[in-house]
């Protein structure tokens, strides 16, 4: 047996990178009970160190005599086989440790909390449930099922959690009038009830969204969250730990619950970037599903109301299924979507080309009368990008295509990625000189409509002004939001104005056109179809591929753009790329010494600028997908022999960061 097993191999969490390897530990009479998965205290160069149990030997691998197991701190299981080994995939995958990922992956423990859970559970084994206990309550006959819509959904349910056979996994982008939370309950009510789901979505708005749709149709789910508090949030995991439950809500840190018999992962809007996780090894949450779902069989799902690049790659390589709805009338699945086109400008004068044209008040005048009206302004907060004067395309770097920067007003362009300076500038389009930033808010948006439309009221979301709750949104009024920060009424809105398209467009990233497509559709989701009267009114230049692909009805035209630029120009999904950012000196180290794999390109370093930058340099190397596993191998061994060697100065390495370019 292995409580009679004398040695305990031991991953501790959080150590140093050259020492993230299995440690042996000698097993005492009060540590006995140790077993794969449970918490230990071990001493470790003279400090109290936490670790994992990864298995039990009848003897050590060496003649040195073993340091005992200073304590057991509980014993659950917190960290079963397959979710270790998942850790460790992760760790490879993003060139890191696998004690950094333990660090993400279980919250720390709270005696109270596990001592009020230990009872609770005592007191559940004592009452018998009653026998309909936790059955969801019947379907009411002939409602309209949205999931019912996409008929690729039911193949994959019927093989989630599936023993052999293909892993299911899929991508759907939904229509205007489908709800996520509808398709999602619907998904999880379909499931196997003896079967385990887990739902990521990347904003704790929408993990309570999808808790009131789970919660009215009687299915029972909890909420592991970050925002709990430590108390909470642990009894929660414990629940979940011991099978208590077998839904599970959450956001990033939720990527890693240990929900037993998991069949089913749903996450909701993948490329927000709430879900990249912004402490080391950085590992994205898409990457930790997948390793999820490779080690645990699961079933694989992402909902989103745009189609991402990172998607669309793996849909083309055959990862993921694409589900398309079935064919419908377009007024019937989105509302009626308008352009400022040059006809309308034309028709309007010298008010066709200002920031809130005619036909924009006659937007949110119709819609006032039906119900509220949705205004989405840029974020204040994007850095300014250059754009031309006359044709406001963006102005990209010739050597390596990342936007270029100006250095105060008038100063000279020059690219932040491969330091390149560029003097001579022409635009590509009109071979113009004259370029200028672009940066909008959103404060004078709202005075702007205030004294236009006096008798209706006003609401401002995002930014300084706070989130505003779903159930706060009046009725007949203007809500001003910054992208992501919509409120989402049940009745939704009765039209949505999109300003200033363009400057959403000209945000400083390589990315710029498929985020803003994004954030446009995020907001369309929210408005009534056109057969319940809903539009909207995009301002901006109409005759941009972004702009036209919201106006076309479930074309591909943009996106198949978008990847084949991305393809000339090397750029992600068509490369793998890190970042190395840290000390000047150790920066240039770090890259004089690692050995990376032939045929990797090099970008720098350059130093980074502003008043937080001193002294601090950044590097980007990027090579073929087919050998991203011997650059993250490459990158790994590079940290941990600087970690041998104590080298000097600070050092962050990123696999695959979505502001790189």
């Amino acid at each position: 047996m292995a409580s009679e097993l004398p040695v305990a191999s031991v991953r501790l969490v959080g150590v140093l990178p050259h020492l993230d390897r299995p440690f042996e530990y000698a097993v005492t009479p009060a540590t006995a009970a140790a077993r794969p998965g449970m918490r230990v205290r071990v001493r470790f160069s003279g400090k109290d160190t936490e670790g994992i149990v990864l298995g039990r030997h009848p003897a050590p691998t060496t003649d040195r005599a073993l340091a005992p197991v200073h304590r057991l701190v509980s014993e659950d299981v917190v960290v079963p086989p397959a979710l270790m080994r998942v850790c460790e995939e992760v760790a490879e995958r993003c060139a890191g440790t696998v004690g950094d990922v333990l660090r993400l992956a279980l919250p720390p423990r709270h005696a109270r909390a596990e001592k009020a859970d230990r009872a609770a559970e005592e007191k559940e084994r004592e009452t018998l449930p009653p026998p309909d206990s936790g059955a969801a309550p019947p379907e009411e006959p002939g409602r309209d099922r949205p999931g019912d819509r996409y008929p690729g959904l039911a193949a994959l349910l019927s093989r989630a959690g599936t023993p052999e056979g293909p892993v299911p996994r899929a991508s759907l982008t939904l229509d205007a009038v489908d709800s996520w939370t509808d398709v999602a309950a619907d998904a999880i009510g379909d499931l196997d009830p003896a079967k385990g789901a887990l739902v990521i979505a990347p904003d704790q708005r929408d993990v309570a969204r999808l808790s009131r749709v789970l919660t009215e149709r009687g299915i029972e789910h909890e909420i592991l969250a970050g925002t709990e508090g430590p108390e909470k949030r642990y009894r929660t995991f414990r629940r979940i730990l011991r099978g208590a439950t077998r839904v599970v809500l959450g956001n990033r840190s939720a990527a890693f619950a240990p929900v037993q018999d998991l069949a089913l992962v749903i996450c909701w809007d993948e490329a927000d970037d709430l879900l990249e996780e912004p402490r080391a090894p950085y590992p994205h949450t898409r990457t930790v599903l997948q390793c999820r779902s490779a080690e645990e069989r699961c079933a694989l799902l992402f909902l989103s109301p745009s189609e991402s690049v990172t998607l669309r790659a793996l849909a083309d390589l055959s990862y993921l299924a694409r589900l398309e709805p079935l064919p419908g009338p377009v007024t019937a699945v989105r509302p009626r979507i308008v352009a400022m086109d040059e006809y309308l400008r034309e028709r309007e004068g010298p008010s066709g080309r200002s920031r809130l044209p005619q036909e924009a008040m006659r937007v949110i005048r119709r819609g006032l009368e039906r119900g509220s009206v949705l205004v989405q302004v840029p974020r204040s907060g994007y850095a300014p990008a250059i754009a031309c004067t006359f044709c406001r395309t963006r102005a990209q770097c010739p050597h390596c295509s990342a936007p270029l920067s100006q250095s105060g007003r008038g100063g000279p362009l020059h690219c932040r990625v491969c330091g390149r300076r560029e003097d001579g500038y022409r635009c590509p389009e009109c071979d113009r000189t004259q370029v200028r930033a672009m940066v909008i808010g959103s404060t004078r948006t709202a005075e702007e409509l205030h004294r236009a439309f006096p008798e209706a009221t006003l609401k401002v979301a995002g930014g300084a002004h706070g989130a505003l709750a779903d159930d706060a949104v009046p009725d007949h009024a203007i809500i001003v939001a910054t992208p992501g920060a919509e409120p989402a009424p049940r009745s939704r809105y009765a039209a949505c104005l999109l300003l200033d398209a363009d400057a959403l467009l000209g945000r400083a990233a390589f990315d710029a056109d498929v985020e803003a497509v994004r954030r446009w559709r995020g907001a369309i989701a929210l408005v009534r179809c056109a057969d319940d009267g809903g539009e909207v009114l995009i301002v901006g230049t109409s005759t941009l591929p972004a702009i036209r692909d919201l106006v076309a009805h479930r074309s591909s035209f943009f996106l198949d753009r978008v990847l084949e630029d991305r393809h000339e120009l090397d750029l992600p999904p068509f490369r793998r790329v890190a970042e190395i950012v840290g000390d000047r000196e150790a920066c240039r180290g770090f890259l004089e010494t690692v050995e990376l794999p032939d045929g990797t390109d090099v970008f720098g370093p350059v130093d980074l600028e502003g008043p937080d930058a001193a002294g601090r340099a950044r590097a980007v190397v990027r090579i073929e997908p087919g050998r991203s596993r011997e650059l993250a191998l490459a990158l790994r061994a590079g940290i941990a022999a600087r970690s041998a060697r104590k080298a000097r100065g600070s050092l962050r390495v990123r696999l695959d960061p979505p502001d790189v370019f």
